[in-house]
Order: structure tokens, then C-alpha cells, then sequence
């Protein structure tokens, strides 16, 4: 069965059965393997969310900080895993958007958590506060948009 990204909250789901192929791991078997990866991120979301909520930024801050090297080792993970008899296209999906994270982890946490912890409410730092959870859910939709159509690719070509 191929585990899929579901797009709100990236929750693991069940796919289409598949028979197994020629390889050191079948294609049921590297598919979830890759989905589980970015669907672990969703601890992290979690975890970020409720130190942000509770406005405990020392807390958000470690949070960031577990996240950016969590996401060192799925990348480097994914990397590793390789592409599947050739084909890259869930492998690069994932990638991109394991590297999304990154990017919105690194830029536009770090620079929600600087503004909310300084608690100056002026039009500036609002217009930046903004800018940066516009940015972070731009960025979570990418994600899950780019993971989703290369998991559907590869599903396609896969699936019997």
C-alpha cells in the first residue's frame, strides 16, 4: 500500500495496493518510506504550534532548533535512500519539500519568533509578523503540493 501526504495536516493515508517489483526494496515499501519522512514533520508543526501558542519563545526557539536538525537527517536520509530503479520523481518531490521546510524553519520562524518575542506591536514589526505567516504557510502548501503530485506521478506509473 503506498502511504500518501495528505495536504491539510500531512497524515499518513492508505494509497493503492501494489505488487511488489525487483529491487532491494519494493515500491510499496520505498513509497512509505519517503511519506513517512515528511509526515514526521508534523510532530515538529505540532510542537512548534504549541510553544508559539503558549508564547514561550525560548521554547519555540529549541523547537526551531530540534526541527532544522531534524530536517538535516531526513534530507540527508532521503538523499541516501536513493531515487527507485532510476526514477527520481518521489525522491525529488520529497526533497523539495523536506527543503521547504528548511527554508521556512531557518528564515521565517526564526523571524517570528525575534518579533513576537520583542512584543513591540508597531506597523512595522506587524507588516513583518505577517509577512513571515504568510510566508509559512505559503511555503506549507508548496510542500504538500509538490510532494503530492510527485507521489500521484509515481503512483501512476507504479501502481496495477
Amino acid at each position: 500500500m503506498f502511504v500518501k501526504m495528505k495536504t491539510s495536516l500531512f497524515a499518513l493515508a492508505l494509497g493503492c495496493t501494489l505488487a511488489a517489483c525487483n529491487s532491494s526494496m519494493d515500491v510499496a515499501t520505498y513509497n512509505n518510506e519517503l511519506i513517512t519522512v515528511i509526515n514526521d514533520n508534523e510532530k515538529q508543526i505540532e510542537s512548534m504550534n504549541e510553544a508559539m501558542n503558549s508564547k514561550d519563545y525560548t521554547r519555540a526557539e529549541q523547537a526551531r532548533s530540534t526541527w532544522s536538525e531534524a530536517l538535516d537527517k531526513q534530507i540527508k536520509k532521503v538523499e541516501d535512500l536513493g531515487s527507485y530503479k532510476g526514477d527520481d520523481v518521489l525522491q525529488k518531490g520529497v526533497l523539495t519539500g523536506l527543503q521547504t521546510y528548511r527554508k521556512v524553519v531557518t528564515d521565517d520562524y526564526k523571524e517570528l519568533i525575534t518579533i513576537r518575542k520583542a512584543g513591540v506591536a508597531d506597523e512595522t514589526t506587524s507588516a513583518k509578523e505577517e509577512k513571515a505567516l504568510n510566508n509559512i504557510n505559503s511555503a506549507f502548501e508548496k510542500a504538500a503540493e509538490e510532494v503530492n503530485k510527485a507521489s500521484d506521478a509515481f503512483e501512476k506509473k507504479y501502481a496495477k
